[in-house]
């Protein structure tokens, strides 16, 4: 018989660095993260159990403009302010983003290293309103 337990790390706030992700530093700056996964234990061949874990990371965020906020490009300053300011005229839009990795699997007690999680993709993108997590 198999026992199968859900798990779930807290959600955590991560930040892009313009020296470690350009690209995510420019476009993003900022989300929420965690991982979700299932562990799974089965009775294996010689009595002991086999434990394995299939897992995912999960990552969202609001892309939205916050006073106060802003980046440098070269010799230019943009501030959120400003890009808010857009928003509010219809010239930009804010949007919901999240986006999940492949799911990976690693079986306890074998040596092997646990296997890194792919780039999360992005799965939702619209006009409005809060991402349920």
């Amino acid at each position: 018989m198999a026992v199968v337990i859900p798990v779930e790390t807290p959600n955590v706030d991560y930040y892009f660095t313009e020296t470690a992700d350009r690209n995510g530093y420019y476009a993003v700056g900022g989300a929420r993260s965690n991982v979700t996964g299932v562990v799974t234990v089965v009775p294996g061949a010689d009595g002991k159990p086999v434990v394995g874990l299939d897992y995912q990371v999960n990552v969202w965020d609001r892309y939205n403009w916050d006073e106060g906020k802003g980046v440098h490009i070269g010799k230019f300053e943009i501030p959120d302010g400003e890009m808010g300011r857009q928003h509010k005229i219809g010239l930009a839009q804010e949007f919901n983003m999240a986006g999940s990795s492949s799911v990976k699997h690693y079986e306890l007690g074998t040596g092997a290293e646990v296997p890194a999680p792919d780039d999360p993709g992005r799965h939702a993108r619209d006009g409005g309103g809060d991402i349920e997590r």
